[in-house]
């Protein structure tokens, strides 16, 4: 069996979202609460056109939610369905924060490193401004909780990047795809 490159790039982008939220369904049952969604955008803000990373990390963020409270029992709250909706708005900002820097450091190491930090960094402060409004403890965002919650997404994102990688040698998505920040 020969793999073809595809043809359309709208279909290697719907796979590789499918791909992405396989991987997220996997993660979400690892890790829970810890899945690694600023691992995610940034891969999207460094790798995608800006429509499709935004998809992309909103259908990661969907397959959280859907394993949370469909198989993790994550309880059926007003306060519960507040911080799913700001781990989703803090997926969506880090998305951002990786597409500012990635554009500005090429495609070099650097960029993805500075994706990376950008979309974490973000991805927390959101988190953390999100706690004042809607009550969190200071435990929440200990050095050691925050301290895991980076190694996750660091390791995550090496995997994301490798299998992206792959992906790419084996024709299965596009470079072309990829858009400089300003896109």
């Amino acid at each position: 069996m020969t793999l073809k490159p595809l043809t359309n790039d709208n279909t290697a982008t719907v796979l590789w979202v499918a791909l992405i939220a396989a991987l997220s369904v996997g993660g979400s049952l690892a890790f829970a609460c810890a899945a690694p969604l600023a691992a995610v955008a940034a891969l999207a803000g460094s790798k995608m056109k800006s429509g499709e990373g935004v998809a992309l990390v909103a259908v990661a963020w969907l397959s959280n939610q859907i394993v949370g409270y469909g198989l993790l029992n994550y309880p059926m709250t007003a306060d519960s369905f507040a911080w799913g909706a700001a781990i989703g708005v803090a997926s969506i900002v880090a998305f951002y924060g990786a597409r500012a820097v990635s554009g500005t450091a090429g495609a070099s190491a650097l960029a993805l490193a500075s994706a990376f930090l950008a979309a974490f960094a973000v991805y927390e402060l959101a988190l953390y401004g999100a706690g004042l409004v809607l009550g969190s403890s200071d435990e929440a965002f200990s050095a050691a909780v925050v301290e895991r919650i980076l190694l996750i997404n660091l390791v995550s994102f090496a995997g994301l990047l490798l299998l992206h990688r792959a992906a790419v040698a084996l024709s299965l998505i596009r470079t072309g795809a990829e858009a400089p920040a300003t896109a």
